[in-house]
């Protein structure tokens, strides 16, 4: 797979070029994927935040009512593209598939991206749109599934997951959430909108979680060489530090990596379980390995991890990268949501695009 092209410099009209070729290749595999299917509605709604604005959020369900009459759970999908571009239209593919074969109501809001809004800015926004989702009513009451008899139900599970940059800020938010659920005061989220239900699941999917400016445990630091091992993959490391400059972030602050956390406070307060995917080959292999190994040996959550053998920095998303759409890792991220959700899923069906 060849290189994933990044610009040479922050400069206004690079990040213009870099963000219109991934609206080019997202609506490639849009047409590719094609219109939504008859037993699926999509609906297109806007999230408002406190700040004034809006989270532009796509929606994918069932078009009917489950068939216990329980309703569905939720997952909240979040998309790539370094923290500095990236758009909901990049997680339909998936969402499709987590709507269809899991019985899932699926919401892939927009955040907030460097750098004309910095650090912690894309995760704060992000923040607040998964706030608005954690209120059953706002989208069971809403002309959006009421009319269909459709509800979300969050006691059969609320996932929070997404790929790459997603996947950072998912992780992220459920740290954030399982510190503030440990205290109640906690100046992590002191301004922010509550979440008003516990998230159930994370899905991380090839997460950016580590850096090089941050604080590793002794004994972790030494396991953390996929930036020199793949520094040359289908995402570069320097790609990835291009990124993190965009960001401007704080290395050592939870609202980068949960990982700056003090995991033994949120022990009990974490969602219990985390599904982790990474690519052998990827530079952020080790990120998500240490993810899971942390989060597992200090007891945070019960961890499963999938490294694919000759993978790079890639997971199922709309863009069409021929790796993104293999049986085999549509396969792995069912099965990884799958088991967040606690359920099964008829493997006879053919998988969409």
């Amino acid at each position: 797979m060849p290189p994933i092209k990044m610009p040479d410099s922050d400069e206004a009209e690079e990040l213009a070029q870099r963000r219109e070729g991934m609206r080019a290749l997202n609506q490639t595999g849009l047409d590719q994927l094609g219109p939504c299917p008859p037993h699926l509605v999509e609906t297109t709604i806007e999230i408002p935040l406190p700040d004034g604005t809006s989270s532009r959020t796509i929606v994918t369900r069932p078009a009917k009512p489950a068939p216990d009459s329980k309703g569905y759970p939720l997952i909240v999908l979040l998309y790539g593209g370094g923290w500095c571009g990236g758009e909901p239209e990049m997680m339909i593919a998936p969402a499709r598939g987590f709507a269809a074969l899991l019985g899932a109501v699926v919401a892939s809001p927009t955040y907030k991206v460097a750098p004309e809004d910095p650090f912690p800015a894309p995760m704060q926004s992000a923040w607040e749109a998964v706030a608005w989702l954690s209120q059953p009513g706002n989208l069971n009451d809403g002309v959006l599934l009421k009319d269909d008899g459709v509800s979300v139900d969050l006691d059969l599970g609320f996932v929070i997951g997404g790929a790459s940059a997603g996947a950072n800020i998912a992780a992220v938010i459920a740290g954030i959430a399982a510190a503030a659920a440990a205290d109640n005061d906690s100046e992590l989220v002191r301004g922010l909108s509550p979440l008003a239900r516990p998230l159930t699941g994370v899905f991380a999917s090839v997460p950016a979680v580590v850096a090089e400016a941050m604080t590793l445990p002794a004994e972790y630091a030494p396991q953390w060489t996929s930036r020199v091992d793949n520094a040359d993959g289908n995402m570069p490391t320097e790609a990835m530090h291009q990124c993190e400059r965009r960001l401007a972030p704080d290395f050592n602050s939870p609202w980068f990596s949960p990982l700056n956390l003090d995991l033994d406070s949120i022990k009990g307060h974490h969602a219990p379980r985390v599904y982790t995917q990474a690519g052998e080959l990827d530079c952020l292999r080790d990120d998500a390995v240490l993810y899971d190994r942390m989060l597992r040996d200090k007891g945070v959550a019960e961890s499963r991890i999938n490294v694919i053998k000759d993978l790079g920095h890639v997971g199922w998303v709309t863009i069409p990268m021929p790796d993104a759409h293999t049986d085999s890792i549509k396969t792995i991220w069912l099965d990884g949501m799958a088991w967040l959700l606690g359920r099964d899923w008829d493997k006879s069906q053919k998988l969409p695009y």
